[in-house]
């Protein structure tokens, strides 16, 4: 869609395209998983920046279909009616289609949706991601790992046959400061506990019960 832009360094006016919707069959899909956004470039002083809209990608080629939302955060850092509402929202679109209901997802940063679709790609259960980001914070020591003041991403450009990566962001400055490896094995190892054991997944369920998943909400 073509969108009135004013460039956040000289001022100047001018008109883009945005892509605020993706497919995983879009080249633009492949170029996110590849670190590189669709930004506007200014046309009067070269200066490339994000436009804070939101965006959502799709895939109705699986059973159940996936979708995918991202957010500005709510001011107040409530989420829970706004959960709803999305969760309601994308029901209701693949209802209109006649299509299955499908899995939703709420994110409110571009890491945090390119991370989802990249978790998708992989062919993981995200929820399996973050509740291993969890354990993640609970059994690493500060200042190593804070959950105050650290994140975690995974690093799906890097992740093998051995090995989960996840890189430690700083929230203050947004810049990467460390990385961890998770033994793949282990990784396995909790997702067969998820589909075998109904205590598993009794405990996904219980924490991540809406379309936010996320380690950081139970932090």
């Amino acid at each position: 869609m073509k969108k009135q832009l004013k460039c956040p360094k000289c001022s100047a006016s001018f008109e883009a395209e945005i892509v605020t919707s993706f497919t995983p069959e879009m080249p633009e899909c492949k170029d996110l998983l590849a670190g590189k956004f669709p930004s506007p470039r200014c046309p009067k002083c070269g200066t490339v920046f994000t436009v804070e809209q939101p965006i959502v990608y799709r895939d109705a080629t699986t059973d159940p279909p996936y979708i995918l939302y991202c957010l500005p955060p709510p001011e107040d850092g409530e989420t829970t009616e706004l959960e709803r509402a999305v969760d309601v929202m994308a029901t209701d679109v693949f209802a209109e289609q006649g299509m299955a209901r499908p899995i939703v997802r709420l994110v409110f940063g571009m890491p945090e949706f390119i991370e989802k679709i990249a978790i998708r790609h992989l062919g993981f259960d995200d929820r399996l991601v973050e509740y291993a980001k969890l354990e993640l914070y609970r059994n690493i020591q500060e200042p190593k790992l804070s959950r105050t003041q650290h994140r975690l991403l995974l690093d799906y450009s890097h992740c093998d046959e051995k090995n989960l990566y996840f890189l430690i962001y700083d929230h203050d400055t947004a810049k990467m400061v460390n990385a961890i490896q998770v033994p793949m094995e282990e990784f396995r190892a909790l997702m067969k506990s998820a589909q075998e054991d109904d205590r598993v997944a009794l405990e996904l369920d219980a924490a991540f019960p809406g379309c936010y998943v996320s380690a950081d909400r139970l932090l």
